[in-house]
C-alpha cells in the first residue's frame, strides 16, 4: 500500500495540477481531496464478499 501513501498525495496532484492550491480549488478543497483519496483505498483494499 505505499504507493497510495497519504504522503504522495501532493506529489501526485503537482503532477496533474501544477500547484496543490490549484488542485485544491478545482477539487473543492484540501479536506474533500483527502477524503477521496483515503476513500477509493478503502474501496480499492475492501476485501469483496463472495
Amino acid at each position: 500500500m505505499g504507493e497510495l501513501d497519504q504522503e504522495k498525495l501532493p506529489h501526485l496532484l503537482e503532477l496533474k495540477y501544477r500547484v496543490v492550491a490549484d488542485a485544491a480549488e478545482q477539487l473543492g478543497g484540501v479536506a474533500a481531496i483527502r477524503d477521496a483519496f483515503i476513500g477509493f483505498q478503502k474501496h480499492l483494499y475492501q476485501e469483496r464478499s463472495a
